[in-house]
C-alpha cells in the first residue's frame, strides 16, 4: 500500500522526470516534515535503517538533486553542509556552542536592498548565531531574551 507522502514523491518524480527509486523516496520521506537541518551523514545513517546498502554518496548525489531542484533548501558555511525540508522563506538561528539549528519566521518587511537587485541576487538569508537557551543553561549563563539584550540592537 502507498503512502500519501509515495504517492506524492512519485507525482513530483513524473513531473520533474525522474525515476522513482527506492533510495531517493527513502530520503524524501526521512526529510518530509524533519526540522532538524540534517547532515549528510544523519540522513545516510536514517536511511541505511530501511535500505542497508545505501552509499553516503548516494545520499550526498540524492540531496544535492533535491537541492537543485527546489525540493529542499541547503545550509552551507556552517562546518558541513545541512539540509533543510523548509523551502518557504525563514531565517535560522545556529547556536555557537552545540550546533543546534531552529527555524524561526522570516521577519516583516525583510527585502532585498534595491542596490543589490541589479547583481543577480539567487538567495536571501538570515542567520543568526548565538547560544541556545539550552547550552546557556548547562553553562549557567543566560541566552538574551529580547533583541534589546544585544549590545548592535540598541536604539541610537
Amino acid at each position: 500500500m502507498q503512502t500519501a507522502t509515495h504517492a506524492e514523491f512519485l507525482k513530483l518524480c513524473r513531473k520533474i522526470g525522474w525515476k522513482c527509486t527506492s533510495q531517493r523516496l527513502a530520503v524524501y520521506e526521512f526529510l518530509q516534515g524533519n526540522h532538524a537541518h540534517p547532515d549528510v551523514d544523519t540522513v545516510w545513517f536514517a536511511v541505511r535503517s530501511a535500505l542497508p546498502t545505501i552509499t553516503r554518496e548516494s545520499v550526498y548525489r540524492i540531496l544535492n538533486e533535491f537541492t537543485e531542484m527546489g525540493i529542499i533548501g541547503r545550509l552551507d558555511h556552517i562546518d558541513n553542509a545541512r539540509y533543510d525540508s523548509r523551502v518557504g522563506a525563514h531565517g535560522h538561528f545556529i547556536c555557537g556552542q552545540c550546533g543546534e539549528i531552529s527555524d524561526f519566521d522570516w521577519p516583516e518587511g525583510a527585502v532585498i536592498p534595491p542596490e543589490m537587485l541589479s547583481r543577480g541576487v539567487s538567495h536571501m538569508e538570515i542567520r543568526l548565531v548565538g547560544i541556545c537557551r539550552r547550552c546557556a543553561a548547562a553553562t549557567g549563563g543566560s541566552a538574551p531574551s529580547q533583541a534589546n539584550d544585544f549590545p548592535n540592537n540598541q536604539p541610537k
